[in-house]
């Protein structure tokens, strides 16, 4: 089966799991070898700002995978989105402290929270999954400016 996704099923996982690994809440990463999201803290490595799908689909009037990741990647967002169709929401991994000054209309959760993230390699539905390249260091996270003003 193709992958839906546009960015490789290479193992990015590797980097990605590795990084990621040291924030989650119990270190385990069975559930990731077995596919499933993990629960993550956010303010460690990231903070995450929390966008309803409805925000999204609405700029292009759809809930098709493409146009989704067009409205992120011309807002030059190219990775660290998770998308939980399940919950309707879409995190933007940002780099930890954004949530002391955030102040757009969506939430941003810095310490003491946490995501649910998929494994490195989880990039399809069904499920939380990787809408964009899970991050592999703080570089690969996204530009809060851009997160507040996406289009």
């Amino acid at each position: 089966m193709k992958p839906q996704s546009n960015w490789p099923a290479v193992d990015a996982g590797a980097a990605a799991t590795e990084w990621l690994s040291q924030a989650l809440l119990v270190p385990s990463r069975g559930e990731w070898l077995r596919g499933d999201p993990v629960q993550v803290l956010t303010g460690v490595l990231f903070d995450a700002v929390q966008i309803p799908v409805e925000v999204i689909c609405s700029q292009v009037g759809s809930a098709d995978r493409d146009a989704v990741e067009a409205v992120f990647r011309r807002a030059g967002i190219d990775s660290a989105v998770i998308a939980q169709p399940p919950y309707g929401w879409y995190y933007a991994l940002v780099p930890p402290g954004t949530a002391r000054w955030w102040n757009a209309p969506c939430e941003c959760f810095g310490s003491s929270h946490s995501i649910a993230v998929p494994a490195p390699h989880r990039a399809d539905p069904p499920g939380v999954h990787w809408l964009l390249t899970p991050p592999a260091d703080a570089a690969s996270l996204c530009d809060p400016e851009r997160v507040r003003n996406p289009s």
